[in-house]
């Protein structure tokens, strides 16, 4: 009894739930959405730290003359 009367509060006078695919459909789609947004903006951060990484290493070893070349500039070229 107590189960019925919270089912009909919370879902309306109807005890009977029914699926709605659209909405579960629709939901599933942003989530999907919101993942590969997050993964792409990770892969993007990956990939820049990386090259930083590279450049520092660079600069560390003596391959670019000035400390503060642009990145891609060492011995004057453009890479």
């Amino acid at each position: 009894m107590l189960s019925s009367l919270y089912l009909s509060w919370v879902f309306g006078t109807s005890t009977d739930v029914e699926v709605v695919w659209g909405v579960i459909i629709l939901l599933c789609c942003g989530l999907a959405f919101t993942l590969y947004c997050v993964a792409y903006i990770l892969i993007m951060a990956h990939k820049e730290l990386q090259e930083n990484v590279q450049i520092t290493k660079q600069r560390q070893e003596g391959n670019c003359e000035q400390q503060e070349a642009e990145p891609g500039q060492c011995h004057g070229k453009e890479g």
